[in-house]
């Protein structure tokens, strides 16, 4: 999510891909296959009391293009329901307003590209750069324009590029397919409000340009990340060859849990421009302008910590409120918010529902 004007870099989007991961899958001797065509997709999980009863669908994305999802099951279960329950979304936003952020838009750019009119081969190890190439033509091709960027952001560029030619963009849309079935069959829904949180920038100018300096951090940084890319993607086809096949086992055995200071530790391959520096500068700890990128840091945190948490009370509450008014209810969570240990699912298990897993 949280994709902002460049200037929103000077916050880093750390919040964007939300707080789950799974393990690496065992690498086998041949390519993942992205499952295409038409699939069942996953199982309904199921919340019940008494007589009352809400069918849950786990979303994941990225799903494979070529991917037709057509569930009787889902369509079903939505035309018999009262109502159709969606999460909130999350806000997490930088005290930076939109003019504001126009007139940060050159200084952005600026650190956006290296330093010095440096490219990569000069700031790169030979042996880093030469396995940078190899990834650079295999899916993005020949791109002199990247060259010049900084190690953060043509990573950024690369993974983006890697998941489309390998066909993990422009699957199916979970929430849009489920909402057409609501259309179609007159449903109610339930719509949570956005949690919003806005983040106190101090200078953002004079952080950004303190950016535009190169660190050994985010070289380093870069390196591990390109050892991890293909792996990555291997890792994401088999999670959504998982769920278009409605193999929960699978979900289930490679899903793990992760914090917001996890993805945040995962440097650059979580972080956008500056993120590795910034948390380089976080853990040093004792100039200035440490202190500054700590609590930049510990700002975002806290309030990423407690919009998710408000967004759990909130769809807790509703999907409580549901149970009680319904026969029937459906609701879409994410992937990580049905299988977490301290997830909406399990939540509800602890208040006395009943849950059951898809068979």
């Amino acid at each position: 999510m949280f994709r902002q004007l460049a200037c929103s870099i000077v916050a880093i989007s750390f919040l964007a891909a939300g707080a789950h991961a799974a393990e690496e899958p065992a690498q086998e001797e041949l390519e993942t296959v992205v499952v295409t065509g038409e699939v069942p997709g996953p199982g309904l999980w199921k919340v019940s009391k008494d007589d009352h009863v809400m069918w849950v669908l786990a979303s994941y994305s990225p799903l494979p293009k070529g991917m037709v999802w057509t569930s009787r099951q889902i369509d079903e279960r939505i035309a018999e329901s009262q109502e159709v329950l969606y999460t909130p979304y999350l806000q997490v936003r930088p005290n930076i307003g939109l003019m504001r952020g126009f007139t940060l838009r050159s200084t952005a750019d600026k650190a956006s590209k290296l330093p010095d009119g440096k490219t990569l081969e000069d700031v790169l190890a030979p042996a880093d750069y030469t396995r940078w190439v190899m990834l650079r033509d295999k899916y993005l091709g020949k791109n002199d324009d990247v060259e010049k960027q900084r190690p953060a952001t043509a990573m950024r560029l690369l993974r983006m590029h890697a998941y489309r030619k390998q066909g993990l963009q422009g699957g199916p849309n979970v929430r849009g397919v489920v909402d057409d079935a609501r259309k179609k069959h007159k449903v109610e829904p339930v719509w949570l409000p956005t949690v919003r949180r806005t983040v106190e920038v101090e200078d953002p100018r004079g952080m950004l340009e303190g950016l535009q300096e190169l660190q050994p951090e985010e070289v380093e940084c870069f390196a591990k990340a390109l050892d991890r890319i293909e792996p990555d993607l291997e890792r994401d086809k088999v999670l959504a060859n998982a769920w278009s096949l409605g193999d929960t086992g699978k979900l289930r055995s490679i899903y793990r849990q992760v914090t917001l200071r996890d993805v945040i530790r995962d440097g650059c391959l979580q972080l956008s421009l500056g993120g590795a520096t910034m948390w380089a500068k976080y853990e040093e700890g004792a100039s200035a302008d440490a202190a500054r990128m700590k609590k930049l840091i510990d700002d975002f945190l806290w309030h990423g910590e407690q919009a998710t948490l408000q967004a759990q009370l909130d769809w807790l509450k509703a999907a409580q409120a549901a149970l009680a008014k319904n026969k029937s209810t459906f609701a879409v969570l994410s992937l990580a918010e049905v299988l977490s240990p301290d997830g909406h699912l399990e939540k509800l298990r602890a208040l006395g529902y009943t849950v059951e897993e898809p068979r």
